[in-house]
């Protein structure tokens, strides 16, 4: 009798365990994804953060102001440019960075990095082994370079699971600037036999979707090249619907396409741009932080909404020192006692600059704006949306008016 009682009291158990269970899948969830260009550690940056009282480099001002963005986010990724391979520290041509960059950008709320760029073995097999293990001490997630082969196996794809979501994020570059890997280290090349097995790969860990986020494209060049329409291509048709583009230091184009009855979602960012340089010509002087919405119910996943929040690098003059702040342009473009009349222009050029870019080409990815002290997210302030601007071309023409043979490897 006292076994069946007890046996009665697990099934119990068991059936509103299952009830829980169903009723959290049914649950809708959401998840919003934020991504960074690119983090350059240019010579006068450096100089820029020591602090000659403490014998110490500091950053957290470079990235304090847009720290309320990053905060809006669940997960936020940049794009590591330089290496951590410790002193002598420099910037162009072989980068390498103090450590105390990557703590200023996570105290500003960035979560996980990639690392598989052209600038990643500028200091060789030492400087690729310091800046893994240094991200790892640091209990920073990343994506794109390791130890050896092994490594990468256990390692990668990177899982990220947040809010009931779980994605997997892959990293690749075009090259290393001619430079060989040195074995038995790994750097993640852009390869599209090895994409579609990682991709496999990425599907075995039971991912609601798979992030591709690709070094590639042509420097200062502010529209993507044929390469890039075709892997776009690619990475789609294989099943990788959030495609992140870096490289060219300079914004190009969005595009993305929303899951309805009669549509599937998929984005792609061509090229983010500059997160936090020393590049001043037009152009180069700024960036975009890219957020992308997902929701989950049913078990089944959707991407809802996607938008830019452009950026800007200031370099004033303080105490006969050129600082590096980033800054929200939507934010910033009412304070001017902020700017000098020098600076206010190349704000006014930069934001001008890429709205009429990414405003007559972008598909379906409205510029997100500050107002009245807060910034207006469309898929969390839905009745503000009529402030962004219509969009003007047909989805995905430019991408899949090719035909598949001229597709890349495949």
């Amino acid at each position: 009798m006292f076994r069946i009682w007890i046996a009665a009291i697990l099934i119990t158990l068991c059936h509103f365990a299952v009830k829980a269970q169903l009723e959290d899948s049914a649950k809708k969830q959401s998840l919003t994804l934020m991504f960074v260009g690119d983090v350059m550690g240019h010579g006068m940056q450096i100089k820029g953060a020591y602090n000659e009282e403490t014998d110490t480099y500091q950053y957290d001002d470079v990235f304090s102001r847009v720290s309320s963005v990053f905060h809006l986010a669940d997960i936020t990724i940049a794009n590591l440019e330089v290496t951590l391979a410790g002193p002598p520290y420099a910037g162009y041509p072989q980068f390498s960075s103090p450590d105390e960059l990557v703590d200023g950008l996570t105290n500003a709320g960035v979560d996980m990095l990639v690392t598989a760029n052209n600038h990643t073995i500028d200091r060789g097999k030492e400087g690729i082994i310091r800046t893994i293990n240094v991200l790892r001490d640091k209990s920073i997630p990343f994506a794109g370079t390791y130890m050896d082969v092994l490594d990468r196996d256990t390692s990668y794809p990177l899982i990220i699971e947040r809010n009931g979501i779980r994605l997997a994020l892959l990293n690749y570059t075009y090259g290393t600037n001619g430079i060989p890997v040195p074995h038995p280290t790994f750097v993640n090349l852009i390869d599209t036999a090895q994409i579609r097995t990682d991709y496999n790969n990425a599907l075995l860990h039971n991912v609601d979707d798979v992030i591709a986020f690709m070094h590639w494209g042509v420097e200062y060049d502010r529209s993507p090249n044929l390469e890039q329409l075709m892997l776009t291509r690619f990475l789609h048709d294989l099943g990788i619907r959030l495609v992140i583009g870096s490289h060219p230091h300079v914004l190009q184009r969005m595009e993305a396409s929303f899951d309805t009855d009669t549509t599937e979602g998929r984005v792609v960012v061509f090229s983010l741009g500059n997160f936090v340089s020393n590049q001043r010509p037009r152009y180069r002087n700024g960036g975009s932080i890219v957020a992308i919405n997902i929701e989950k119910e049913n078990g089944i996943t959707r991407i809802t909404d996607a938008g830019y929040i452009l950026v800007w690098i200031h370099t004033p003059t303080i105490d006969g020192k050129q600082r590096f702040r980033v800054v929200p342009v939507s934010q910033y473009e009412k304070k001017e006692e902020f700017f000098s009349q020098e600076d206010r222009e190349l704000f006014d050029e930069f934001a001008s600059d890429s709205r009429e870019l990414l405003n007559s080409e972008n598909y379906n990815f409205p510029e997100i704006v500050y107002r009245g002290g807060k910034w207006l997210i469309p898929w969390k302030i839905r009745e503000t949306l009529n402030l962004f601007p219509i969009q003007r071309v047909e989805p995905w023409k430019t991408i899949h008016s090719y035909p598949k043979d001229l597709r890349l490897g495949v």
